[in-house]
């Protein structure tokens, strides 16, 4: 059963169809409304109104290449800010390591140790020694064996062989560079909308259940209609722009459900009591 929804494209009033709230998109999600946050009718109406579903690639892409990618996301994480990140990054490209792949830790360690001006401040990247070890190394393994471009899967299995690089940074550097939909980005924001919508348990954890959450996800943008490029990155920027509200919502969650273990729990003990 469908139902038809108005919303706003491009400045005007548009009428779409949308499965009823209670259909289920998979096993435990239900669609929800489109004005309810975090539903998968509302990510749905979000991608509709930044015209996603009609663009053929997302406007995450990557700076100049994979090497490029590859060493801004080396950057980046650990606390790391982007904007940090990207300081350090213009540095590094300054001093020409990443043209010249450079494989001399102690070059980017250089580079890293030195204060860098970020919003206007002077401040310290965190790591230098750890980083420029993991982005010499890069480099060497890049040399020796370039990285495969025919698939999402098959340069993301190449970057996890490399020290430092993760399912998440190996899967970013995929999909900004080929703009693929065969790997997903799994970063705090996507996980965070998907145990809000039912769509992971909160026992899922990336560090041992990557690939089963991934495919999760991937139904989950196949059963929607969208890109999986395109819809992670409408989750990522609603989860960002919402602030705290996502982590308030699953804590609401949480208590919601220990309540109701906690109900039924009291309900089994009366009914145990009264048939003794």
């Amino acid at each position: 059963m469908s139902r038809i929804v108005s919303i706003v494209i491009a400045e005007k009033l548009v009428e779409r169809a949308m499965p009823h709230p209670d259909e289920q998109l998979l096993p435990s999600v239900k669609w929800g409304d489109p004005w309810c946050l975090f539903t998968p009718a509302y990510w749905l109406a979000q991608a509709w109104m930044a015209e996603l579903d009609t663009k053929p690639s997302t406007r995450y892409r990557a700076r100049d290449g994979v090497v490029e990618e590859l060493v801004f996301c080396l950057l980046g994480g650990y606390g790391i800010t982007a904007e940090m990140a990207t300081a350090a990054y213009d540095r590094c490209r300054k001093a020409n390591l990443i043209e010249a792949r450079e494989t001399r830790q102690e070059a980017w360690a250089s580079a890293l140790s030195s204060p860098l001006t970020v919003g206007g401040r002077s401040a310290r990247y965190r790591y230098p020694n750890q980083k420029s070890g993991y982005l010499a190394s890069a480099m060497g393994s890049i040399l020796r064996d370039p990285l495969c471009m025919d698939s999402g899967l098959g340069l993301r299995d190449q970057l996890l062989r490399l020290p430092g690089v993760g399912y998440k940074t190996a899967s970013w550097v995929a999909r900004n560079v080929l703009d693929c939909d065969d790997v997903a980005i799994l970063d705090i924001h996507i996980i965070r909308a998907g145990r809000l919508c039912g769509l992971f348990a909160s026992s899922d954890r990336v560090e041992k259940d990557y690939r089963s959450m991934e495919a999760k996800f991937l139904s989950f943008c196949q059963a929607i209609g969208l890109r999986p490029a395109a819809l992670d990155c409408v989750i990522w920027d609603g989860m960002r722009e919402a602030g705290n509200l996502p982590i308030r919502a699953l804590e609401q969650t949480w208590t919601d459900l220990a309540n109701s273990k906690k109900n039924s729990r009291s309900s089994m003990s009366h009914q145990y009591s009264l048939e003794i």
